[in-house]
């Protein structure tokens, strides 16, 4: 998609597949990038608020803003992304649960040069009962056609 083709209250949902994180993968991305003990101490873990080990908060948003990135709809316009505007945590993201991830299109700036513009995705993930974990908000580098 190009930037003149989103539209304010765009919703994707449907075309974006569940993510599912595995306790190894959350294990290994972590000692690598967030070895803290919630991440990669299951005894730990255990004995902490959460009882089980959870997923660094950085590595969930990524995880989940992969599987936007796997669905191609932006492939064509996307230039850079720009900015992070807001990452909320709001559950821990647990091993093997399925999380359901949607994209709403939420702002759309022209620049000046009238070549590209911004535009703010505003991806979600919500646990199997509905609940949001994860409320991420960043803004695109998008070319017109």
């Amino acid at each position: 998609m190009f930037y003149q083709d989103y539209k304010i209250g765009q919703v994707f949902d449907k075309e974006i597949e569940d993510v599912v994180l595995s306790e190894e993968e959350i294990i290994a991305n972590a000692r690598v990038f967030d070895p803290r003990p919630i991440h990669i101490d299951r005894k730990a873990a255990k004995n902490s608020r959460f009882g089980s080990i959870i997923s660094s908060g950085l590595y969930s948003a990524m995880a989940f803003w992969g599987s936007w990135v796997r669905t191609g709809i932006d492939m064509d316009g996307i230039i850079a992304g720009v900015e992070v505007k807001s990452c909320k945590w709001l559950s821990p993201v647990l091993p093997d649960v399925s999380y359901k991830i949607s994209v709403e299109i939420v702002d759309k700036k022209l620049r000046s040069s009238g070549k590209d513009g911004i535009v703010t995705f505003n991806m979600k993930a919500k646990d199997k009962e509905g609940n949001l974990v994860l409320d991420f908000i960043v803004d695109g580098l998008v070319a017109k056609s």
